[in-house]
This record gives structure tokens, sequence and C-alpha cells, in this order.
């Protein structure tokens, strides 16, 4: 079996590329830098160099593999537009690039987010049929990203996940929050407290490969997710307890984190960064993040098996061991 996977040096792109080389695929990385990165030493892997916004190196890439993990995208830009050039018109030229293949491939995934849908006033959990209503650029540009591969559902057998926060070994996301716990404070906006699903990418890339594998009807949705949800305090206390501390919340006024991330924009406008605090990251984090994953146990004998304790030590023993922490 041979598989295309974009962004297979990143965190949960080199998680999935270790599951398929492990699993005895002819693995293709479509990577951002010339350098392996987490790759490194994984064999047999073919590393080529560019990015979605490339449908040039796209092409050569799809030609003869047999399916497609679409990973790629952004979480953080520099503004709006660098989010819908990468995560909506890049998901585009991949979805462009599978059908002008000799040989399209047999099953294209695509790693949406559950930003695309967007947070619930209430706890209760979401399904795949809920209204979409993002909050924030990221959030939009995914939603976009899923609208170019469904339109291809008559054309390609496609297929998308949306997980919420994905943590575990080599995410950048939750380690600045870890940051923040050890120096003994959890930030939370004010406000009543807002619960999520989180899931680990050890459950995610099973996910992932199931729905390239399972007989499915093209342009099927699923959620994808850990057991039960949690308040931000329940996630900060759990990386307080891996790293043995006694960590305190740092309850944050709303227009206060709405003038810090409107800060950090003009910032990062400035030094032409991208910044991991900004206003719709701020949007986001004011509602639930609850998702049924029903669909995905029936569908796709989902069975996440990572508990919020074990998943959070995991990471942070990973974060220490490599002197991030």
């Amino acid at each position: 079996m041979r598989s295309l996977v974009t962004g297979g040096s990143g965190f949960v792109g080199s998680h999935l590329v270790e599951a398929l080389v492990a699993r005895g695929d002819e693995v293709v990385c479509l990577a951002r830098a010339n350098r392996p990165g987490w790759l490194e030493g994984i064999r047999p892997v073919r590393l080529v160099r560019g990015d979605v916004t490339d449908p040039g190196v796209l092409r050569g890439c799809v030609d003869g593999v047999d399916r497609v993990f679409h990973v790629a995208g952004l979480t953080k830009a520099r503004g709006p537009a660098e989010f819908f050039r990468v995560n909506a018109e890049g998901t585009g030229n991949v979805v462009g690039a599978c059908l002008a293949a000799g040989g399209p491939p047999r099953r294209l995934v695509y790693l949406s987010s559950l930003a695309a849908i967007g947070p619930s006033p209430e706890p209760a959990p979401r399904g795949e049929s809920a209204i979409p209503r993002p909050v924030s650029p990221y959030g939009w540009s995914k939603l976009r990203g899923e609208a170019e591969v469904l339109r291809a559902r008559d054309r390609l057998r496609v297929v998308v996940l949306r997980p919420p926060v994905v943590y575990g070994p080599r995410d950048r996301g939750l380690w600045a929050y870890a940051r923040w716990v050890r120096r003994g404070v959890v930030p939370i906006p004010s406000g009543p407290p807002r619960t999520l699903s989180l899931c680990a990418v050890a459950d995610l890339v099973p996910a992932l490969i199931a729905a390239a594998e399972t007989q499915l009807p093209s342009g099927e949705v699923y959620h994808v997710a850990g057991e039960g949800a949690f308040t931000w305090e329940e996630v900060g206390r759990a990386f307080g307890t891996a790293m043995g501390i006694r960590a305190r919340p740092l309850r944050l006024p709303l227009p206060l984190l709405f003038g810090l991330a409107a800060g950090a924009e003009a910032w990062g406008r400035i030094r032409g960064r991208a910044t991991v605090i900004s206003r719709g990251k701020v949007r986001e984090a004011l509602g639930h993040w609850v998702c049924d994953i029903g669909k995905a146990r029936r569908d796709l004998a989902f069975r996440p098996g990572v508990g919020l304790e074990d998943g959070v030590a995991l990471t942070v023993r990973w974060y220490l061991d490599h002197g991030w922490l």
C-alpha cells in the first residue's frame, strides 16, 4: 500500500507516518522544510519538499498512491488570508491533484477540526449534523476546506474527520498551556466553566487509518475524540498532577484577553510572524466544545483508549524528557 501524507513531518502527521510504516506502507510525505524533523530515521519514507499551495508539487506526489491523508494545515497564522490560502485553497489543490491523477487514489481522508462547526452555548455533545457556526478565521478556513473535499464526493471517495483539541508527544499547542501550569497557574477566561472534549494523538491515528480502510459511502463526516468532557480547570489539574505541581486558577477578564490578543496580532503583523494568541482563539475559548463520537464508534469501530490523566502524563513525560519544560 502506498500512502501520501501531507504535513507528514508535523505533530499529527509524524505519528500517522510511524503507524503506516509499522503496517508496511510505503509512505510519501509532503513537508515544507527540507529537513526530516520528526521523521528522522523512519524508513521507508520519501520526503518531498513543498506545500499544499503548490499544485505542481502536489501532482507529482499524488501519482501512483493508493490513498491520501491530508493532514497539513495551519493552526496559527499571520492573518485570516493566510488561514484561507493554506487550509481552504490548499485543500482545494490537494483535491484537484487527486482528480487529475492518472489513477485517482482509492480514498482521500481530510483531517478537519471541530472548529469548523464552532462552539456550543451548552455543554451537550454535538453531532456531525450540527449547523456550522465557526467563530474564528481558523474555523472558517477548515469549514471551507471541508467544502472543497465534499464537492468532489461523486468523483473521489472522501472522508472527513473532525477532532477537537489534539494533544500528545510533540504537540506545541498544549505545550504553551503546560508551561503556564509549570509556573503554578491555570489561565482561564472569566465567566462560567466551559467544557471540552480532547483527543489524544494515539487515538486519532487509528481513526485516520480506519477512515482510509473501512468501506464507507463517499462524503461521510466523523467526530473523533476521547471519552468524557472536561473543564479547563480539570485539564490544568491533570497537567499539575503530572508535574507534581498544585496550580491555581487564574481567571482573566475578557476585555483583558481581547486586548492582549489584539496587541499580539498587531505585533505579529509587524514582525511578519504568526501568533499563538488571537481574537479568534479567545472567541473559541468562550464556548463549549463537546462532540458526540457515536457515529465514529458505529462506522469506524472507533474506541478511544487514552484517558485524560494517562494522556496528559505521557505528554508531560515527553516534554520533560525533551527539555520542553
